[in-house]
C-alpha cells in the first residue's frame, strides 16, 4: 500500500528528526553547530509543489510521474538527508533523466545470458531510461525507471552507490523507498536512549506485549513479526528476544549478549550458543574470545573448550532443572523420545533468569539434549505457557491461538527395518544387541574399556579415519511394538564398516552373551549396484551364554547356514539362493531403480518381531551417543591363512644443487 496521505508522515519524520540528539552530534562533527537552530527550522522538507509546477515537470520530462511520487511533489517539493550519502532528493527543478553518463547499460547487457533473469533483464536496461531523482548525493544514484511498472503504476526505484560496485537495490515503488529510509533513520537513532518519541513508546509497548505473549505461548509466528518490526527500527531488547524465538526454531543466529560471564542469562543462555557456533565453524576461537570482556576471557576459552569436546553441561534453576538432567541421563543411552517428554512435562515449570528470558536457548548447546530439540520441538515449547505465562493461562480462548492441545503424539517403536530405507542406496552397518546388561557393560564385553564422550553418526563414521578403528555408539534399545523385551536390551551399533570376511569374522556375538545371557548380531554391506568384486552381505548370528545357537551369512546368492534357525528367522524366506553378485535379498520382478532390498528390510523386520527389539531412529541418526572402541571385529590371519599387505614408499624429490 502506497504512502499518499504524506503530509502526517514526513511531518513525523521531520519532528524526530529536529529532536534526534545524533542531529546535533552530526552538525557539531560537520562543524555547523552554530546552524544548527537554522537547519532544525528549515527541516527535512520544502514546500510544496503546486499543479502548476508538477505538470510543468511532467512536459519537461515528456511522462507522468508515478502516483507515490507524484503525490509526494504536492506536500513536499523535494526531501533532505533521505538516507545514507543522498542530502537533497527530487526536486522538482532538479531531477532529470540520468542519461546512463558512464556507460553502465553496455556493461551490464553484455553480462546477459540466455539463462538470466527478467528482473536482470529489467536492470540492464535501465540505465539510460531511469530518471535520476539524487539531485545531491555522495556518488549515489536514486534512479526511478519507467520500464519497471506495476500494477498501479508505480516504478520500480533503484539505489546505485557507486563507490561500491555492488548490484542496485531494488524498491518496488518510491513511496517503498521512504518508508525504508523512515526505518533507516530509526534504525540509524533508536540505540540512543535519548532518542524517544511517539514512535518509539508505541514500538516499544508493542515489544512488551509480544514478550507477554511468547510467556504465554500465543502465536509464535505473529510475536515474531512484531518483534523484527521493532529490531527494524533498532528497539532495545527487540534483538535479545526475538534470537530467542528464532534459535528455539532451529534458525542459527550470532547474538553477541551484553554482561558478564556471571550473569546466568549470558553465561548459561546465548554464551554456549555462541560458543557452539564457533566451534561448528572450525575457527580458532580466537574472534569469540575478542567479544568477551577481558575478565571473562579465561571463563570462555573453558566454555569453549567443553564445547568443542562434547563436555558442556545445560544447567537451569527449579523442577525445569532437575527434568534436564533426567532427561539427559534418557537421551545419552538413546531413549531420545523419553528425554522429550521429560523435558517438555517440566515446561509450565521453566524460571526466566529476567524479564527478558523467554525460553530455554542454552538446552540447544547441549551435545546430548540439543539435537533432542528438534524445530518442531522448539516450536512446542514456544508454544507452552512458562515464567510468566503460566499465570494469564495463554491466549488458548482466543481464535488464533497456535499453542499446544495435548502431548505430541510420538510414532511407534522405529524397529529395524528402518535400516533398509531406499535413501540408503549404498551402505553398511552393524550392531549386537545384548539383552539384560547396560549399555557400559556390553561396551566392556565387547573390548571397550573406556566410555568415550557421546558421539554423533558423522563424528564416528570411517570417513573421518580409517573404518576398523572407528567407535561403535552404545545405548539401550525400544521394545517392538508392544512386545515384551525382559529385563531390556542394550546395543552397540556403527553405520559404515570394514569389509566384512566371513571366514575371520570375531565372535562378537558370543562375547556380549557369556553369563548366561543372550545376543543377537546383524553385519550388513549393500553396494548399492551388482558388484562381483565386493558381494552383498547379510550376516546374522543368535548367541546364548557365550556361544553362537544358530545364524547364517547370505553372501553374493549364496548362503551359509550354522545351527537349527528357527522357521520365522529362516533365510530363505528373505534371501533365496541365487547368481554369485546378486544384491541381497534383490526382487527379481522389481523394475531397475526400485528398491532392491527387500530381503533385507523382511529379515530385519522379522528380527525385531522375534526378539521384541527396536533400534532408536532418531537417536542413531542425529542424537548423540556414548561410543566405545571395541576389539577387533575382524581376527588377525591364522596359521595357513594368507594376508595381502600394500605398502606405499614416497621417494624423496631430489635437491637441488646449489
Amino acid at each position: 500500500m502506497e504512502i499518499l496521505g504524506w503530509g502526517p508522515f514526513l511531518e513525523r519524520w521531520n519532528a524526530e528528526w529536529a529532536a534526534a540528539p545524533r542531529t546535533r552530534e552530526e552538525a557539531e562533527e560537520d562543524g555547523e553547530e552554530g546552524r544548527l537552530e537554522e537547519m532544525v527550522e528549515a527541516g527535512l522538507g520544502f514546500p510544496p509543489a503546486d499543479e502548476e509546477r508538477i505538470t510543468a515537470l511532467e512536459r519537461r520530462l515528456g511522462a507522468t510521474l508515478p502516483p507515490s511520487y507524484r503525490s509526494f511533489l504536492a506536500v513536499s517539493d523535494g526531501w533532505r538527508r533521505a538516507g545514507s550519502g543522498v542530502y537533497l532528493l527530487g526536486t522538482s527543478e532538479g531531477v532529470h533523466w540520468h542519461g546512463d553518463p558512464f556507460g553502465f547499460q553496455e556493461a551490464y547487457e553484455k553480462s546477459l545470458t540466455s539463462h538470466s533473469s527478467a528482473e536482470a533483464v529489467l536492470v540492464a536496461g535501465m540505465w539510460s531510461r531511469a530518471l535520476q531523482l539524487a539531485v545531491d548525493s555522495d556518488m549515489t544514484d536514486v534512479l526511478l525507471d519507467p520500464g519497471d511498472v506495476n500494477a498501479e503504476g508505480e516504478w520500480a526505484l533503484y539505489i546505485y552507490r557507486g563507490y561500491s560496485g555492488e548490484y542496485p537495490n531494488r524498491y518496488e515503488s518510491f513511496g517503498a523507498f521512504m518508508r525504508e529510509k523512515y526505518v533507516e533513520f530509526h534504525g540509524d537513532n533508536g540505540s540512543d536512549p535519548g532518542f524517544v518519541n511517539d514512535t518509539t513508546r508505541a514500538l516499544d509497548a508493542s515489544l512488551e506485549r509480544a514478550r507477554l505473549a511468547c510467556l504465554s505461548g500465543e502465536d509464535v509466528d505473529r510475536q515474531m513479526e512484531t518483534l523484527a518490526e521493532a529490531m527494524r527500527h533498532a528497539r532495545p531488547r527487540a534483538r535479545k528476544l526475538y534470537v530467542q524465538l528464532t534459535s528455539m526454531l532451529g534458525r542459527n543466529e550470532y547474538y553477541r549478549a551484553e554482561g558478564r560471564l556471571e550473569d546466568p542469562l549470558v553465561g548459561q543462555e546465548f554464551m554456549p550458543l555462541a560458543a557452539l557456533e564457533d566451534a561448528r565453524g572450525g575457527k580458532d576461537g580466537d574472534w569469540f574470545l575478542r567479544t568477551l570482556d577481558e575478565g571473562d576471557r579465561a571463563g570462555g576459552a573453558a566454555l569453549l573448550e567443553r564445547i568443542r569436546e562434547r563436555g558442556y553441561v545445560y544447567e537451569s534453576p527449579g523442577l525445569f532443572g532437575e527434568a534436564v538432567v533426567a532427561a539427559r541421563e534418557q537421551a545419552r543411552w538413546g531413549d531420545t523420545g523419553g528425554a522429550w517428554r521429560t523435558v517438555e512435562a517440566a515446561l509450565p515449570d521453566w524460571e526466566p533468569y529476567e524479564d527478558d528470558h523467554i525460553a530455554p536457548i542454552g538446552l540447544l548447546a547441549d551435545p546430548i539434549l540439543g539435537p533432542v530439540v528438534t524445530p518442531e520441538r522448539g516450536r512446542r515449547i514456544l508454544s507452552t505457557p512458562r515464567g510468566a505465562g503460566r499465570s494469564t493461562g495463554g491466549d488458548a480462548g482466543r481464535p488464533g491461538r497456535a499453542g499446544p492441545s495435548g502431548p505430541v503424539k510420538e510414532k511407534a517403536p522405529d524397529g529395524l527395518a528402518w535400516l533398509a530405507d531406499p535413501a540408503r542406496q549404498r551402505h553398511s552397518y552393524r550392531f549386537v544387541l545384548a539383552e539384560g546388561i547396560p549399555p557400559r557393560e556390553l561396551g566392556e564385553r565387547l573390548g571397550g574399556e573406556v566410555l568415550l564422550p557421546p558421539h554423533n553418526q558423522a563424528e564416528t563414521h570411517p570417513w573421518r579415519g580409517i573404518a576398523r578403528d572407528a567407535p561403535e555408539r552404545v545405548g539401550l534399545c525400544g521394545a517392538k511394538d508392544g512386545a515384551e523385551s525382559g529385563p531390556g536390551w542394550s546395543f552397540a551399533f556403527r553405520d559404515g564398516t570394514e569389509t566384512f570376511q566371513p571366514k575371520r569374522a570375531s565372535p562378537m556375538g558370543e562375547k556380549a552373551s557369556r553369563g548366561g545371557g543372550r545376543s543377537v548380531l546383524v553385519w550388513c554391506e549393500i553396494q548399492g549396484e551388482r558388484s562381483k568384486t565386493v558381494p552383498d552381505t547379510f550376516h546374522f548370528s543368535y548367541s546364548e551364554d557365550g556361544r553362537e545357537r544358530y545364524g547364517f551369512t547370505a553372501r553374493g546368492g549364496v548362503t551359509e547356514r550354522r545351527g537349527e534357525i528357527p522357521e520365522t528367522l529362516d533365510p530363505r524366506l528373505f534371501f533365496p539362493e541365487g547368481t554369485e553378485g546378486e544384491h541381497v535379498g534383490a526382487d527379481e520382478s522389481a523394475d531397475e531403480g526400485e528398491d532392491r532390498r527387500v530381503g533385507e528390510r523382511r529379515m530385519l523386520t522379522a528380527v525385531a518381531s522375534a526378539f521384541g527389539v527396536s533400534l532408536p531412529r532418531f537417536a542413531i541418526q542425529h542424537g548423540r551417543l556414548h561410543a566405545v572402541r571395541t576389539g577387533p571385529w575382524t581376527r588377525p590371519p591364522g596359521p595357513g591363512e594368507q594376508r595381502l599387505v600394500f605398502v606405499r614408499h614416497r621417494t624423496p624429490a631430489p635437491r637441488e644443487e646449489q
